[in-house]
């Protein structure tokens, strides 16, 4: 697994895009992870259109399991390039809120 750029944070952070599933009430769709640390992860997709407090389902595939945890949109991060489809997205930063998150991304960083 890569880790891009920089970490000058604390806690482990993985700068790397991944096939999310993403479920706001009725709606579910594919989106890409662009940040993942242990308080949550920063999404985009070129379609995807949030509202900060707002409730979501994120799903993430690992090791051919998919594991779905509770988060709520935190902020609109604007525009980011998402490097896997090669095009700008609007990004949000979803804080996690499910306890099983952090070991989720221990797991995923080492």
């Amino acid at each position: 697994m890569t880790i891009y750029g920089n970490n000058k944070r604390n806690q482990g952070r993985l700068k790397r895009e991944f096939k999310v599933e993403i479920r706001t009430g009725k709606d579910t769709m594919q989106i890409y992870s662009i940040d993942l640390s242990e308080g949550g992860v920063k999404v985009g997709a070129t379609m995807l259109k949030l509202t900060p407090g707002e409730q979501v389902e994120l799903s993430v595939e690992k090791d051919g399991g998919m594991f779905t945890f509770r988060g709520q949109v935190e902020r609109d991060d604007g525009t980011h390039r998402i490097k896997r489809i090669g095009r700008d997205g609007n990004a949000f930063f979803i804080r996690i809120l499910d306890e099983r998150f952090p070991e989720f991304v221990k797991a995923i960083l080492s």
